[in-house]
């Protein structure tokens, strides 16, 4: 079970990006805005809608009068949220200079292929493309190789970056069709922590927040709402390292977090906080760690 503590990405640390930010205009405090306009502040990177007439009244500041519609669509990427996304067609690519990491996950993302490079003094020190096609046991017979829609898969982890504190990481997501959109969730960039060895007997599932309603005649209606991943597990480990873990967990227990129980499947990702756990001190060599992991919506 690794673990991967996001980086706060501020406005420095964003060296340029394709994905444009241009969703609406730009707030201006001598503009008389009617009900119904859509701006953009730039302080921090949100949309807003008027829902009153106003000159001069800061859209951060008063909810009353506007409507935080969210994120820009450069910045929804960043936002540690995962309904929402960054978009362009046929390609996205980002530059980050975030200090210190080793971890760049990709998370809820639609696109053919991802690329992480990082650059130290104009030096390439690290470069790996991935692709999110789902290959083999996925297209097992003919039939579905011709009429089963394709495999893909929505998260990507890069785990084996080095570690420069002045290091430039760019960061290419592609289509193949070019008229296509690339879609980015979640990118998270990080240091990792190492809990342990994940044991078999993983419980995993989701959980729903679709309302499923039936009428006195029978009648079902179905909102279909968010989920969020659900995990729990058990962690085997050096029983020399309790201290440590029950540090860092303790630190993290109010901080979104990427915990990955294996990197061999997807569903094992969860990005999300631990509801709880607990240690068993069980031998003076090896000691487990129980954990409960909701995910984000």
């Amino acid at each position: 079970m690794k673990l991967i503590r996001p980086t706060t990405l501020t406005d420095a640390m964003l060296t340029s990006s394709t994905a444009p930010e241009n969703d609406h205009p730009v707030w201006a405090s001598g503009t008389a805005y009617t009900v119904g306009a859509r701006v953009i502040l730039t302080a921090n990177h949100r949309r807003y809608e008027a829902l009153a007439a106003s000159t001069g009244v800061n859209p951060a500041s008063d909810p009353t009068k506007w409507l935080d519609l969210g994120p820009t669509n450069r910045w929804a990427m960043f936002d540690d949220r995962v309904g929402t996304a960054t978009t362009r067609a046929g390609s996205l690519q980002v530059v980050l200079t975030p200090g210190a990491t080793d971890g760049v996950a990709l998370i809820d993302t639609d696109a053919e292929s991802a690329t992480v490079s990082l650059t130290v003094s104009g030096t390439q020190l690290y470069s790996k493309t991935q692709s999110f096609n789902v290959g083999g046991n996925a297209i097992d017979s003919w039939f579905a190789w011709f009429f089963e829609p394709l495999g893909k898969k929505s998260s990507m982890l890069f785990l084996d970056i080095p570690v420069y504190e002045t290091g430039v990481l760019t960061v290419s997501m592609t289509r193949d069709n070019p008229a296509d959109l690339v879609s980015c969730g979640t990118l998270l960039v990080g240091r990792q922590f190492d809990i342990g060895d994940t044991e078999h007997g993983v419980d995993l599932g989701i959980i729903d927040y679709s309302r499923k309603e039936t009428d006195q005649f029978g009648v079902t209606s179905v909102v279909e709402r968010a989920f969020a991943k659900r995990m729990t597990a058990r962690v085997v480990m050096q029983t020399s390292a309790i201290d440590d873990v029950h540090r860092t967990l303790a630190a993290i227990r109010a901080t979104p977090v990427l915990w990955i129980g294996s990197e061999s499947f997807e569903s094992l990702t969860v990005f999300g906080f631990y509801k709880e756990f607990a240690i068993d001190l069980a031998y003076p060599t090896v000691s487990y760690c129980s954990l409960t992991i909701e995910g984000l919506t």
